[in-house]
């Protein structure tokens, strides 16, 4: 497995960032293009314009002026293209086989430099989106995650939902598109990341007509600092049979130093199993089919988050029980064989995560835009390997404090609705 001390870094004088790591034994390549710009970034009357955007360039550009001319140069790669808006970023990104790199990137250049915005284009994927939203709010897990994010950090750029809200998006048309588009897609927020078996020089020179395509301007401003604001939200819903839970607590932002730690606090908590969680709500009391905790972290904040689903009538004992779980690591710490296994599925999860052109290309992408650098894959090990219990317990009595806490239950029924006594341990 190469070490990116082989991968190609090249800035532009007008502060795009280019990364490649060359991998010469497979024959498939990955490219991504990324804009540090996502729903955070946005004004308040500009919410999920950054995903509108993510949806409507595919509608047409200069060269592939409409959807069918698109869609046909995107089955023509043999491979596959796609998009994602995130809290911080949105991407596109393909990976095909290294003869269609030069088409690759000349479809994923048009989609960041050369949309069109047709008006009747724009109506008709609006109408989609709106689509989109409708079926988020019918996926519990998906809504009960909105929910938490709304009150978590109310009154924030996190609380924007990344696919905005029916009434804001039913009113984006040209001019709102093509204000946030021009404001965002620079120069000094693009990255380009790309993976594979790929000759850095050979792409510099299929990117240049691209790069000369990009304007000049600011990076885009960081959104205001985040504060967490504790809650205790039920809503019910008759339609659901179960109650879908998210309790979250404050965690490391991207580049803290705890970060790692956090991670493997996660894993003992609720990442396998034979997680804490797993084995005290489902093999022990039966409380639930489904359990897990993960990690997000962001530019200045970060969640640890606890998910269940549930009989309504088992919600406060989840709650009860989950708390009491966080407080047991709190006043005892985690085991060695524990921390042993968390370190084991870390790394496992690392390095099955490296494992194709394609993950090389998000990794390379998320180091650069979350830690500022890249390290070698033995770099990170040694992070996860360096972790001691003591941090581990540490790292749980700063951060898994009861006052702290989010909960957010959506199927919550009369007389089972979560209550501020059972989130005390």
């Amino acid at each position: 497995m190469p070490e990116p001390d082989v991968f190609f870094r090249h800035v532009t004088p007008l502060g795009t960032e280019i990364l490649v790591e060359p991998i010469p034994h497979v024959r498939s390549c990955a490219v991504g293009f990324w804009v540090r710009r996502g729903s955070c970034h946005e004004a308040g009357h500009e919410e999920g314009l950054a995903h509108f955007i993510e949806h409507t360039v595919f509608k047409g550009t200069e060269r592939f002026p409409d959807p069918e001319s698109m869609s046909a140069a995107t089955d023509r790669l043999g491979g596959s293209v796609d998009a994602f808006t995130g809290k911080e970023v949105a991407c596109f990104y393909g990976k095909v086989l290294t003869d269609q790199l030069p088409d690759l990137v000349t479809l994923l250049g048009e989609l960041v430099t050369t949309p069109i915005f047709n008006g009747e284009e724009l109506a008709r994927e609006r109408d989609v989106i709106l689509e989109e939203i409708a079926q988020s709010e019918d996926q519990p897990d998906d809504w009960v995650t909105e929910m938490f994010y709304g009150k978590y950090w109310e009154g924030g750029p996190l609380a924007h939902p990344i696919l905005g809200s029916r009434e804001q998006v039913a009113s984006y048309g040209v001019r709102e598109t093509q204000t946030f588009f021009s404001n965002t897609y620079n120069a000094p927020n693009l990255l380009i990341t790309a993976a594979g078996a790929i000759n850095p020089e050979r792409l510099m020179d299929l990117l240049r007509p691209i790069l000369d395509k990009v304007p000049g301007g600011q990076p885009a401003q960081k959104p205001a600092a985040h504060r967490i604001s504790p809650f205790l939200l039920n809503e019910n819903r008759k339609a659901l049979q179960q109650t879908s839970l998210v309790m979250g607590f404050p965690a490391p932002p991207h580049r803290h130093p705890d970060r790692v730690a956090a991670g493997l606090l996660g894993y003992v908590l609720g990442g396998g199993m034979s997680s804490r969680l797993f084995m005290e709500l489902r093999e022990r009391h039966g409380l639930c089919y489904s359990v897990g905790s993960y990690l997000t972290h962001y530019a200045d904040t970060g969640a640890l988050q606890i998910s269940v689903g549930c009989a309504p009538r088992q919600a406060r004992e989840v709650v009860r029980r989950a708390m009491a779980e966080c407080a047991r690591i709190i006043g005892s710490g985690v085991s060695e064989d524990e921390l042993e296994r968390a370190k084991l599925q870390s790394r496992t999860s690392l390095v099955f995560s490296l494992e194709s052109s394609s993950s090389r290309m998000f990794s390379l992408a998320n180091q650069s835009l979350q830690l500022g650098q890249v390290l070698s894959i033995d770099q990170q090990l040694d992070e996860i390997n360096q972790v001691t219990c003591e941090q581990v317990q540490r790292v749980a009595q700063e951060w898994l404090n009861p006052s702290t806490l989010g909960l957010a239950a959506l199927g919550t029924k009369r007389g089972f609705e979560i209550r501020a006594k059972d989130l005390v341990a």
